[in-house]
């Protein structure tokens, strides 16, 4: 595996001419965006679904997303996915033929071996491939507070989708930021003044073997990170402008948002 090099922004920018926060390389440019809507509640999450839905050029729900997208549809104007996708055993059969006769494609898998939210990585992956054009980055909209289990597999589909792409893939929650650190050194600037207080260094996986950062309140010196031993959380920002990690292995970067 070769190391990488990437360059990320922390924040989610939700302010009309700052839309595209927490991409990778340039914030300046026009980024071809993916958007996944999962099964949870979009209440806490109306701004930034809003921005991101016109930055989006391909949206999809997944499954039981629909019914939550269709919630803040009705009441601030319809929102029409380009797809809805899954075993479709969550969402309502009134909200599933209303996208339908909206123009969104029903994407029905029988396959029980995968989440709703890798069958809609999929769905990209083959958009990608008819287009013939890959997207640049891919956001997430839901939380993964709740039930355990279910913030687990989402946390395992983000690092399986890392190992396996290198289009960037961003968890966005009401209060939170969660995304994948490949082998190699990172810069993350903080400096948006949309950042929350705290942020975390986990591994995903497997064992960290090193891990060296700069611009945390409490900065790792080849560190090594596992389960049963030690972790990174609860940690902040040292008022830099950025964050530099240079880690050995994958591992998860999440850091509170405004």
């Amino acid at each position: 595996l070769i190391p990488s090099s990437s360059t990320f922004f922390g924040s989610i920018l939700i302010t009309p001419t700052q839309s595209t926060g927490a991409c990778i390389k340039n914030p300046q440019i026009e980024l071809n965006v993916a958007l996944i809507i999962l099964n949870s509640s979009l209440a806490e999450l109306d701004d930034k679904l809003r921005t991101l839905w016109k930055t989006a050029r391909f949206h999809i729900c997944a499954d039981g997303g629909a019914n939550r997208l269709y919630q803040v549809s009705s009441t601030q104007g319809p929102l029409i996915p380009e797809y809805v996708a899954g075993d479709l055993d969550s969402v309502y059969k009134d909200v599933l033929l209303f996208y339908e006769k909206q123009g969104s494609k029903i994407a029905k898998f029988s396959d029980q071996n995968t989440t709703d939210f890798e069958k809609c990585l999929k769905l990209i992956t083959k958009h990608e491939k008819v287009t013939n054009k890959q997207f640049d980055v891919v956001y997430v909209l839901g939380s993964h507070g709740g039930r355990l289990d279910q913030s687990l597999s989402i946390l395992n589909t983000l690092y399986k989708h890392t190992k396996s792409s290198e289009t960037p893939l961003f968890l966005i929650a009401p209060d939170t930021l969660t995304f994948v650190l490949p082998p190699g050194r990172h810069k993350i600037y903080v400096n948006t003044g949309l950042e929350g207080s705290f942020c975390g260094l986990v591994p995903l996986g497997e064992p960290c073997r090193s891990i060296s950062t700069t611009g945390l309140a409490y900065n790792l010196n080849k560190h090594k990170l596992i389960f049963g031993s030690q972790i990174s959380s609860n940690n902040s920002f040292d008022g830099s402008d950025f964050v530099t990690v240079d880690t050995s292995d994958y591992v998860l970067w999440t850091m509170s948002t405004l």
